[in-house]
């Protein structure tokens, strides 16, 4: 080691040289980077001590790529991480936790903040600015992505506090390095520089002793993965011809296959060094029998491994959060699961809603969520699944997405194992083939209201995952937040306009993993703007619908429709008119919008059809319960309210029309569909004697 690298965030530039300073009685070399961490050599033997702040986890040129540094550098076993509480310009504390999930939320939404802000800024923004806010714009959305994931690395690879650091003159410090010998030197140096009656405690040195917390220690080389437990795992369970100590299970017929899976949790969560879920899940399963000699076996193995007593095992600490005016340890474990699942950590997703079910087993919806996560991601746990789901069915009979996909895994189940199926079987008897569609994408485009709303909503309630775009980001958010709270969707929203090619370049260039294959994409943006002829058309209506209606639909499918070139699947739908079909007198442009529509559809399709690409368009006359004719007539109302003497078609129907397309065997293409309402015989025969069907 030739020298110490320090790195940190500008803001903390003088925690950084104070410890320098301090450390330059004995000779210590440190190199400071400060600012954008990406300037860290990549290789090389010196160690890094990064402090990590609320300034740092806060900035974002610091923030721009840290991820991949910790984790390269972790690799090379040269990171050494510091958690240090500061204080701002103002003298206010700002402390730094990561220990508690509440504290990894104020994080993480302090990036959503950011990026929905600026967002709006963006879409409000003009040209000359919007090239300017483009590459920040990018940078916050991939900070946003990550911080959950970022935080989740540092607990990872471990930390020492501050205070620790200063502990005993530095003891941790020394220790660390391999330069004990120098403590001592360094100790008398500290001595000679303070007054006689502060020689027993260096001047700035706070009353921290090293035992108040000990370094943090290293991760496991190769943590396990959920999907593949390991042998100690294996040991654990009680199968057939086991004979390493444990009770066979033709011995055990009282252990249930939700009891059994629950120890098996434990021991992955044990084996991956996070002891505080594994002795958790432990005291959750002696819970529910605290009397079975097996399960008291398992937790006393469980002990002797990992712990010496009881007293030692470490607890998670949780602190509630507000959630409509609630503070809630259940809505905590909630809020948890959710954002495991958002990251993909679907066993601790599993772990967090099973602690919900401990706490309340009547919480709104809990067993459909798990059961859902478990059957879709969790494939070794299909047991435990299917308690899970028939616990849903039995909340709400009439969820038939619940029941579909329960009857699916019975399916599998008595496939992969007979034996274990053949009392699922008698319980669930009318097994269908339905495939649950909870993994498809489907990106919507003009979400935020009319037909695009109504289709997003009747997709969300079938269990597909979502993008959703539009201009107004409080709709967009309205809606993810109904969405995830009513149907457990996975939601992801897009604030653009259709009509900025920048705009939807940098949005659907770079979509986060998990939201970057898109199978359903419906360009449903459109509008009409004015209605008068030819010569009396205002230019500014004409460009905004040539531009939505045929650009927007154009930029958005030229960035989607390679992907599925590539995978050799999907399906795009137009949404058209039947103001596409036959012209009408005052309709000229938006008319001839539509027609391009038509027009597209079919030539898309000629393009696609090689690569077994769906290419379909649904083409409604008038709907109500969209903002089609408000639009028309630039916020008249009075003018808009052309729905009075006779019932439309509603936005509800020509989303089920459009999720019929979607939902065909993949060999089925259906072209196009023509929709209008009873009293509406073509774009301008109506027949306006009242609204009859209400």
């Amino acid at each position: 080691m030739n020298r110490i690298i320090l790195a940190y965030a500008p803001e903390n530039e003088l925690l950084a040289k104070g410890l320098d300073q301090k450390l330059s009685l004995v000779g210590i070399p440190f190199d400071h980077i400060k600012g954008t961490l990406q300037n860290l050599p990549e290789t090389g033997e010196d160690p890094v001590m990064l402090f990590v702040t609320d300034q740092l986890l806060t900035n974002e040129a610091v923030m721009d790529g840290l991820f991949s540094v910790i984790q390269s550098l972790h690799q090379q076993k040269r990171l050494w991480i510091i958690l240090a509480d500061t204080t701002n310009p103002a003298g206010e504390a700002t402390p730094v936790q990561l220990d508690r999930m509440s504290n990894v939320l104020h994080y993480m939404k302090y990036w959503q903040d950011a990026w929905i802000s600026l967002s709006d800024r963006f879409q409000h923004a003009g040209s000359d600015e919007k090239n300017a806010l483009s590459t920040s714009l990018d940078r916050i959305r991939n900070i946003a992505n990550q911080t959950g994931d970022l935080i989740g690395l540092i607990r990872e690879v471990g930390y020492t506090r501050w205070e620790q650091l200063l502990a005993n003159d530095f003891e941790a410090l020394f220790q660390r390095f391999g330069l004990m010998d120098w403590h001592n030197s360094f100790r008398k140096q500290a001595d000679l520089v303070q007054a006689p009656e502060q020689q027993d405690k260096p001047a700035f040195l706070p009353e921290v002793h090293l035992s108040q917390g000990l370094l943090a220690p290293e991760p496991f080389e190769t943590p396990l993965s959920p999907q593949e437990p390991s042998s100690v795992v294996e040991s654990a369970m009680p199968v057939e011809d086991q004979t390493a100590g444990l009770t066979e299970t033709k011995e055990l017929p009282e252990v249930s296959e939700f009891l059994k899976q629950t120890v098996k949790d434990a021991w992955i969560w044990l084996e991956k060094g996070h002891l505080e879920r594994g002795f958790d899940l432990f005291k959750l399963a002696l819970q529910q029998d605290p009397e079975m000699e097996w399960l008291k076996q398992e937790y006393q193995k469980a002990l002797n491994q990992y712990a010496k007593d009881e007293a030692q095992i470490p607890t998670i600490e949780v602190q509630t959060v507000t959630t409509h005016g609630e503070n809630t340890e259940v809505k905590s474990y909630d809020l948890m699961g959710e954002l495991a699942v958002e990251r993909g950590d679907y066993l601790f997703a599993k772990y967090c809603w099973d602690r919900v079910v401990e706490l309340d087993p009547e919480f709104p919806n809990i067993y459909r969520k798990l059961g859902l996560m478990t059957v879709a991601h969790l494939k070794d746990y299909r047991e435990t699944a299917l308690i899970y789901l028939r616990k849903a069915l039995n909340a709400n009979p009439e969820d038939m997405e619940v029941k579909n996909i329960l009857e699916e895994a019975v399916q599998e189940t008595i496939f992969s194992s007979p034996q274990s199926g053949q009392n699922i079987q008698e319980a669930s008897p009318s097994v269908q083939t339905h495939l649950p569609k909870s993994a498809e994408l489907v990106l919507i485009t003009g979400a935020t209201s009319g037909i695009g709303k109504a289709t997003a909503e009747i997709f969300a309630k079938n269990g597909y995952r979502l993008i959703l775009t539009g201009r107004r980001i409080d709709r967009l958010v309205a809606l993810k937040n109904q969405f995830e709270s009513s149907y457990n969707s996975e939601v992801l929203i897009l604030p653009f306009d259709v009509r900025d090619h920048g705009a939807v370049e940098a949005a659907l260039s770079n979509l986060p993993e998990g939201f970057n294959i898109v199978d359903i994409l419906i360009n449903n943006a459109g509008l009409a703007k004015g209605l008068a002829p030819i010569h009396e058309g205002q230019l500014d209506h004409w460009e905004t619908m040539i531009d939505t209606n045929i650009k927007g639909l154009l930029y958005v499918t030229r960035l989607i429709s390679p992907g599925m070139v590539k995978r050799r699947k999907g399906h795009i739908i137009n949404i058209c008119s039947s103001a596409g079909r036959e012209a009408y007198p005052n309709g000229n442009v938006y008319c001839a919008t539509k027609f391009a529509v038509d027009a597209l559809t079919k030539s898309i399709r000629f393009d696609l059809h090689p690569y077994d690409i769906r290419v379909s368009q649904v083409s409604p006359g008038h709907v109500e319960e969209t903002e089609f004719a408000l639009n028309r007539f630039d916020g008249d109302t009075e003018r808009a309210k052309i729905y009075q003497e006779f019932q439309p078609l509603k936005s509800s129907d020509v989303a089920e029309a459009i999720y019929f397309m979607a939902t065909r065997p993949a060999y089925v293409n259906i072209v196009d569909i023509q929709m209008f309402a009873t009293q509406q015989a073509s774009s301008m025969v109506i027949n306006k004697d009242g609204r009859r069907f209400e």
